[in-house]
């Protein structure tokens, strides 16, 4: 359980976030053309129906690897950051952790968090 702390906090400072107070959703500040820029923060990391839906429609035919979500951890443009336990299929593997960023369309990007320990 540490380590998945660790790690969320370790995801939310890559994504250059700062804590939000409770009962708002936190956004960065505004750009020159009055836009907000940066990551639109939940105010908890449990996944929701919508972004559920969102992730399984992403995932569906990707093959060789399997995708645990864990956490939602935000949100910017349209594309959801979910830190989830991946598995490569085949025996004995060991899970690692990734951020897995997805949209309506499908998957975005994948970036695996390499650490000493594997994701238990």
């Amino acid at each position: 359980m540490r380590k998945l702390i660790a790690l969320v906090a370790a995801a939310l400072l890559i994504m250059a976030a700062a804590s939000a107070s409770a009962g708002e959703v936190q956004t960065s500040p505004t750009r020159p053309d009055g836009e907000e820029a940066g990551w639109n923060l939940p105010e908890s990391i449990k996944m929701t129906e919508e972004v559920t839906a969102i992730f399984n429609r992403a995932m569906e035919g990707l093959v060789g690897v399997t995708y645990e979500p864990l956490g939602y951890l935000g949100e910017k443009d349209g594309v959801y950051c979910i830190l989830c336990r991946a598995t490569v299929v085949y025996p004995g593997a060991k899970p690692c952790y990734a951020l897995v960023y997805v949209t309506g369309t499908g998957v975005q990007n994948i970036w695996d968090i390499w650490m000493d320990k594997h994701a238990q």
